[in-house]
């Protein structure tokens, strides 16, 4: 066997490892409720609206469990001029947002959209850490929204002005 055999074979165990240690850190992440199984895989291309009793963002802000998002190496700013919150992690692969609808509330009921805003791709595919840190930022939206009012409502519609483009050469 020659050396560019060995290399290889080094090359691909590497790899198999660093992917069962991922593996094993998202499924820590999923059976600790830090991330969500069951969002769609692919939930980042969803707006997600959320009904709720709760005024504004603020107080949603003082119901996130701050201690998973800085564990998670998830930053938050507040826009305050334009009603939303905006979520970066750590790595610069991903951003997403919170906003106020306009219009306010209607009958007792506000309104809040959250969506990705952008994301890092590798082969026409988000990368895995953009995706596992957008579930965690929507589960832990979820949670806060959930601990506030009980009958919080989330829908989902697919965001239609995506593009994507495939090469075959």
């Amino acid at each position: 066997m020659g050396p560019g055999l060995w290399i290889a074979l080094g090359t691909i165990a590497v790899g198999v490892i660093i992917g069962l240690v991922m593996a094993g850190h998202y499924n820590k992440l999923f059976k600790g409720g830090v991330a969500n199984k069951n969002h769609k895989y692919d939930f980042y291309q969803q707006i997600h609206t959320f009904k709720t009793v709760v005024p504004d963002l603020q107080t949603m802000l003082t119901a996130l469990d701050m201690n998973v998002m800085r564990g998670q190496g998830i930053s938050i700013t507040q826009d305050t001029e334009g009603g939303r919150l905006v979520f970066h992690n750590s790595m610069g692969t991903m951003a997403a947002s919170i906003t106020a609808n306009a219009g306010g509330q209607q009958d007792g009921i506000y309104r809040f959209s959250f969506k990705l805003d952008s994301w890092k791709t590798r082969n026409n595919s988000i990368v895995n850490s953009a995706r596992m840190d957008g579930n965690i930022i929507l589960t832990q939206l979820e949670k806060a929204f959930l601990r506030l009012d009980y009958n919080a409502v989330v829908e989902r519609i697919y965001m239609t002005n995506l593009k994507s483009s495939t090469s075959f050469l």
